[in-house]
């Protein structure tokens, strides 16, 4: 039997972002699927490969994007066939294009669970990017009006916004990445997996569960409150969308933070171009694909609400933000 058979003898079955996935290593983030059946195809293999494997040569280096210090955090290449997603000092993953697998090559000393974080949270939004899917940075949950989406920058507070309403008995559909369809007349968010990262402020303040998460990486103290940890159960299935919170404050200038949630419309252009802003992209070359999701997000925002949403720095204000935001799409309907 060859390494390759092995592999897919071996591996595992997942389903997120509503796409099954095969791994040569157990997932411990991800709810297994059941045994295919004749019907149901595999959409990406995963595999994790040891720290001495040798790293394609790129033929071309795209894009760097770094953290806020400067620090530069993900570079983007081109090779043959697909993209290098090179994070340093962390791990490499090859996406080959040809077989829609991902590699994994990590660093020696890159513990499993930050690998899987790299992979879930990083690596697929952009690699679903490329397969058709528009993504963007952002929670989402399930209201009686349908899919909420609260989207913005990192530190914009979009987690905890989504777990407050959690904690408040609504399902949770997706955490930091919203992925979007277009079913029929509807516009859909898609579930990732049951899972929210928290910071352990938040935690406590929410659940009263600090000390029962796992952590998310080895470089950031934040956790990973899971669905056995919750009451009210992750939302499994796609839900249209019924509005988009921005999170960020209303004026720029503004130099008292609020004490009361605030909320106003954007027009369309400037709803389009902040979404724009806020799409995971693998490729910023590929015009078709940009062509494509300006297409996608320009009929999002001639038909969903799109509303730049302050959230006080508190978390005694949740409550009102709830409410706001539930009155806001009550009035939409």
């Amino acid at each position: 039997m060859t390494v390759e058979a092995h592999r897919q003898e071996t591996a595992v079955r997942y389903r997120v972002y509503g796409h099954i996935l095969s791994c040569n290593a157990p997932l411990h983030e991800l709810e297994q699927t059941p045994s295919p059946d004749s019907t149901q195809n595999t959409d990406l293999r995963i595999l994790f490969s040891s720290a001495d494997e040798p790293i394609p040569s790129p033929s071309s280096r795209y894009l760097t994007i770094s953290l806020t210090d400067g620090t530069p955090w993900l570079h983007c290449a081109k090779i043959s066939p697909g993209y290098l997603l090179h994070f340093p000092n962390l791990a490499s993953f090859v996406f080959d294009t040809s077989s829609d697998s991902i590699r994994c090559i990590p660093q020696q000393q890159t513990p499993p669970h930050t690998l899987h974080h790299l992979l879930l949270d990083q690596v697929l939004p952009l690699v679903l990017n490329h397969k058709g899917k528009e993504v963007l940075h952002g929670a989402a949950v399930v209201t009686p009006y349908g899919a909420c989406a609260f989207v913005g920058p990192t530190g914009a507070g979009k987690s905890t916004l989504a777990a407050s309403f959690l904690s408040a008995g609504y399902s949770v559909l997706t955490d930091d990445c919203v992925v979007l369809d277009a079913r029929g007349g509807d516009i859909v968010a898609i579930p990732a997996y049951p899972g929210l990262r928290l910071w352990d402020d938040a935690l406590a303040a929410l659940f009263v569960t600090t000390g029962f998460c796992v952590p998310v990486a080895h470089y950031t103290p934040k956790q990973r409150f899971t669905a056995a940890l919750s009451a009210t159960p992750f939302c499994s299935s796609a839900v249209p969308l019924a509005g988009i919170y921005v999170l960020g404050i209303s004026d720029a200038e503004q130099a008292v933070p609020a004490s009361t949630p605030e909320m106003y419309p954007l027009a369309e252009r400037e709803a389009l171009m902040t979404l724009l802003s806020l799409a995971f992209k693998l490729d910023i070359l590929d015009h078709r694909m940009l062509r494509r999701e300006f297409d996608f997000l320009h009929r999002l925002v001639t038909q969903i609400p799109v509303r730049r949403l302050t959230v006080p720095d508190s978390f005694a204000a949740l409550p009102a933000v709830h409410a706001a935001v539930l009155h806001d799409l009550a009035m939409s309907c």
